[in-house]
């Protein structure tokens, strides 16, 4: 019974590159200098770099965003996906510069020995 189901009949012989492209009407909310959340009914593999084209006043753009969040949410009613994105530079990278003013600004300083409400 050679040629049946445990038989090999179809070997690629070079791998094949490729890009899957999924489209998805998503809620976009700036949250930071290079955060975004995003609300979809699909919910996000974390860690996951993607293109986000984001059109709007005739213009469309192209970001380049690593997937950080994705949590379900309650809203009217409904199961959504909050996705919360990291927007990235050019070679995949965090903006750094971005990254660092977005820590100064939570940073807080408490003097040793003071208690949290003197210090505010």
């Amino acid at each position: 019974m050679s040629g049946r189901r445990s038989h090999q009949r179809y070997v690629v012989s070079e791998p094949w590159d490729g890009a899957m492209r999924v489209l998805r009407d998503v809620v976009l909310h700036r949250t930071e200098a290079n955060e975004l959340q995003a609300y979809s009914h699909a919910p996000a593999i974390i860690g996951e770099e993607m293109t986000l084209d984001v059109m709007g006043a005739g213009a469309s753009v192209g970001l380049k965003v690593k997937v950080v969040e994705s949590r379900p949410v309650m809203i009217d009613g409904a199961v959504r996906h909050r996705v919360r994105l990291t927007v990235l530079n050019g070679a995949g990278q965090v903006d750094a510069a971005a990254t660092e003013r977005r820590q100064d600004e939570r940073t807080t300083v408490i003097p040793f020995g003071a208690a949290p409400a003197e210090a505010i």
